[in-house]
């Protein structure tokens, strides 16, 4: 037994020193991939209120999580004298990890407006309530629970061509564990929080969930295992109909199937909900069409590929829905594919993607960030009053 002890100590030390070794590694490098959220009994979950580290999973951003939760830095509760204030309310194209605080779009927006004349003698204040994943429904009792106790004087609502559809309807959805809202009988919604009951959920929230948490916070091998166990957020991969994976082309063609006129229906009813919301609360509103990547390729072969696969004539079905449901409640809308496209083409720019992930996918890059927030901008001081 002595005799086994020695070699069994020297090969602990030799793994903990290997470790260690990793470890260094791993930070000299700049390695970092923290468990970005918590759960969250109301709203399914919110990033980790405090927590900074480096994104790189497509392009590179240094993220900081206010105390609320957001990707943003902290705002008075109480508006300035002088101030006009935006709350946008989306997903991750509002969080915007993929590139730093300063390029994404509401960070741009203030400038864009000052220039166009937007709210004269006034200082324009965005503040960012976007968090990765989250859907209309989400975006909407984040409206309710905590963006209007910021008093803002527009409603920025930010939508996710690609994936706020499917988001919406519990059938539809993979992730369960968020708050949806149904259709009753007489055509009004209806929330479902049971997610918040449910053993999976409640074991999210326990003391043990916390101090995985906060033990990767410290660990960067820790955090490495975990990715690559989880895998990446955002899959490079492309579909072999030309739309990234994860990512429904059906959205881009009147539904056939009940279930997604369903999600449809109750999509159209958050937003015009969340309108509704905001206006009773002394805010001006506005939705914005976020449009999938293959929606603005610059190559317009790459795209009449996938028309004549769906049998379309152009890709903008989900704007013109959206636009469609503006018109008709009263509502602001700003559809960003059919501007940003001919922008794509002349330039041959893309405004999706990063040279490390793959160009023409995934997120907004600096640039497609830029081209929204000049359009916005441009809409936002045409409809000013």
């Amino acid at each position: 037994m002595k005799r086994l002890a020695i070699p069994i100590a020297l090969l602990l030390g030799s793994v903990a020193l290997t470790l260690a070794a990793f470890e260094i590694v791993l930070r000299a490098i700049g390695y970092s991939a923290p468990i970005w959220y918590e759960p969250d009994a109301r709203l399914g979950w919110r990033m980790r209120p405090g927590l900074a580290a480096w994104y790189e999973q497509e392009g590179r951003g240094f993220v900081r999580a206010n105390a609320e939760g957001m990707r943003d830095r902290d705002h008075l509760l109480d508006k300035p004298a002088g101030v006009y204030r935006i709350a946008v309310l989306g997903d991750s194209y509002a969080e915007a990890r993929q590139v730093e605080r300063e390029q994404a779009f509401w960070a741009l927006l203030p400038g864009e407006l000052a220039a166009c004349g937007f709210q004269p003698g006034k200082k324009v204040e965005v503040l960012n309530f976007g968090v990765s994943g989250y859907g209309t429904a989400q975006e909407y009792l984040m409206l309710e629970t905590t963006a209007i106790r910021y008093s803002p004087d527009l409603v920025l609502l930010q939508f996710t061509n690609g994936n706020d559809v499917r988001n919406n309807s519990f059938a539809l959805e993979p992730e369960k564990y968020r708050p949806f809202f149904m259709v009753g009988a007489d055509g009004a919604l209806r929330i479902d929080e049971s997610f918040a009951s449910s053993d999976g959920f409640r074991s999210r929230t326990t003391f043990t969930s916390e101090a995985v948490r906060r033990i990767t916070d410290r660990s960067r091998l820790l955090q490495l295992i975990r990715h690559v166990k989880e895998h990446s957020f955002i899959s490079t991969a492309q579909a072999s109909n030309g739309v990234e994976q994860g990512l429904e082309p059906v959205v881009l063609a009147a539904p056939h199937d009940p279930l997604w006129e369903e999600a449809w229906r109750i999509t159209e009813g958050l937003v015009a909900k969340t309108g509704e919301f905001a206006r009773r609360n002394g805010a001006r509103f506005a939705v914005v069409t976020v449009p999938y990547a293959i929606q603005v390729h610059p190559d317009p072969k790459v795209r009449a590929g996938l028309q004549a696969k769906l049998g379309v004539g152009d890709l903008f079905y989900p704007d013109q829905r959206i636009a469609g449901l503006a018109k008709k409640r009263g509502l602001t809308a700003v559809t960003l594919a059919p501007e940003m496209q001919p922008l794509a083409e002349k330039s041959g720019a893309y405004f999706h993607g990063f040279e490390r992930s793959g160009l023409g996918r995934g997120h907004w890059n600096a640039e497609g960030h830029r081209a929204a927030a000049r359009i916005i901008a441009r809409r936002l001081c045409e409809e000013r009053g």
